[in-house]
């Protein structure tokens, strides 16, 4: 039997509320926004970068250093 919490759509905004405010869903943005945001931060070498990789190096940029 499925859960009050689930029927309700409780739980996915529960997760949607946690995504947001922890990381930015950059692999759905385009690139030419990921592209600015990347120059914003001063990630080197994003003009040779996939969609992907311009993602990784702004999640990891907003992470903060390791």
């Amino acid at each position: 039997m499925a859960s009050f919490k689930r029927l309700s759509g409780e739980i996915e905004r529960e997760e949607t509320a946690f995504r947001m405010k922890h990381e930015p869903a950059f692999d759905k943005w385009r690139r030419d926004d990921l592209y600015h945001l990347a120059q914003q931060q001063g990630i080197e070498d994003r003009a040779n970068m996939t969609n992907e990789e311009l993602a990784r190096a702004l999640s990891r940029a907003q992470s903060g250093p390791s």
